[in-house]
């Protein structure tokens, strides 16, 4: 199958949406598809690339309101190749991405994977509403990572009927223990102890202040592995806090073998996140390929149902610190309660998360809605005839 995406950034740009759709993409690429990716660049020039047998185009973007991308080209150079694809794949929200997706034409099936809801940007959402509506009516399929998303969507239920859960899955080989990760491992633990880790952006909705407040009651290190805007205001509350010494702000990880080997030292990993912001929580899959146990929150989006309470997590009220730092203290004294969560995570994630298993659903799915599109176009064509 000729295959599109539209989303809106591609690797090397780093999110939970960019990573999702590399997977798919490169995965859709070795098993024989040929892929194209429409999206925006971070800067005003048009580019086109391979990418690990993916094509990737980039649209010139003239700045961002309501953080969406203003690719004034996007319509028209979708219309200049759609003709080519087979199907479309848009990843929400997006929706620019998403109004240009209604000029495609009727005979070419649409799907879209549904990340989240708009969720901060209020005064957009009156105005997106309708066109948002229109481009669920229009499209085939709606692909969920989870149940919850459909619950708590202001949007879904009323389209249950389209939509399937695909749940998200990574690449296992390369969080798998080698020497390599192994000596970093061993490192980071005898420079600050037994720790717990928090990956991600250092950003508003993941909860961080609320990690520090609870670090103040743990004997224990915590290690943040990430960057973003808030990192001077994070570093300057963990001083005012009195936490410096045992919160560990590393910044960006780019070694894969040292960030593997920060998930294989650590006790468990914490998503403290605290809005629906945070939607499925993709490094908790990490952690559980790595047979280690999370810490999370009771959000109303896919987050706490990617693992299974007191099976292999540990869930908590958002921006509740103290209930945070009983929860990592129990994990952190009481290895029985450790390795049973972890083992139980690990076992979950071969079960429901890899990516093998994400691309073989997603293809299947593909075919069933290209043959079903077919079907009714050819007795449309011939009702009209």
């Amino acid at each position: 199958m000729k295959i599109l995406h539209i989303g809106k950034y591609y690797y090397p740009y780093s999110g939970g949406m960019e990573s999702v759709v590399k997977d798919i993409c490169e995965g859709l690429n070795e098993k024989g598809h040929s892929v194209t990716v429409l999206c925006s660049n971070d800067k005003a020039s048009y580019s086109e690339e391979k990418i690990n047998g993916v094509n990737v185009i980039r649209l010139p973007r003239f700045g961002t309101v309501f953080g969406q991308c203003i690719n004034p080209s996007l319509a028209s150079k979708l219309l200049s190749i759609v003709g080519e694809m087979d199907l479309v794949h848009v990843h929400c929200p997006n929706p620019l991405g998403e109004m240009a997706a209604l000029l495609i034409p009727k005979h070419i099936p649409i799907v879209a994977t549904y990340h989240s809801d708009v969720v901060r940007q209020k005064l957009l959402l009156n105005a997106y509403t309708p066109w948002f509506k229109k481009f669920l009516n229009r499209v085939e399929r709606i692909y969920v990572p989870t149940e919850n998303h459909i619950t708590f969507s202001k949007f879904l239920p009323g389209y249950r009927v389209k939509c399937e859960v695909v749940p998200f899955g990574i690449r296992e080989t390369y969080l798998e223990a080698n020497k390599k990760n192994l000596e970093f491992a061993t490192k980071y633990r005898r420079e600050v102890g037994p720790y717990a880790l928090f990956v991600g952006r250092l950003v508003a909705y993941k909860g961080i202040p609320v990690l520090l407040k609870a670090a103040k009651e743990l004997n224990q290190s915590i290690i943040i592995v990430g960057d973003g805007p808030d990192k001077k205001a994070l570093m300057n509350r963990a001083k005012e806090l009195g936490v410096s010494d045992k919160v560990h702000f590393l910044g960006k990880v780019l070694d894969d073998d040292e960030f593997v080997g920060l998930y294989h030292g650590c006790e468990m990993l914490v998503l403290p996140s605290i809005t629906p912001n945070e939607n499925f929580g993709v490094v908790q899959l990490e952690a559980m390929a790595c047979g280690k146990p999370v810490v999370t929150t009771n959000l109303k989006s896919g987050v706490p149902v990617v693992g299974l309470k007191g099976k292999t997590c540990l869930i908590v009220e958002p921006c509740n610190s103290s209930q945070l730092a009983s929860s990592m203290t129990m994990i952190f004294e009481n290895k029985e309660l450790k390795n049973k969560l972890g083992n139980a995570g690990k076992k979950r994630f071969k079960e429901q998360y890899t990516w093998s298993k994400m691309i073989t659903t997603q293809i299947k799915s593909y075919k069933r809605v290209s043959e079903m599109k077919s079907i009714i176009y050819k007795h449309s064509s011939k009702d009209a005839a």
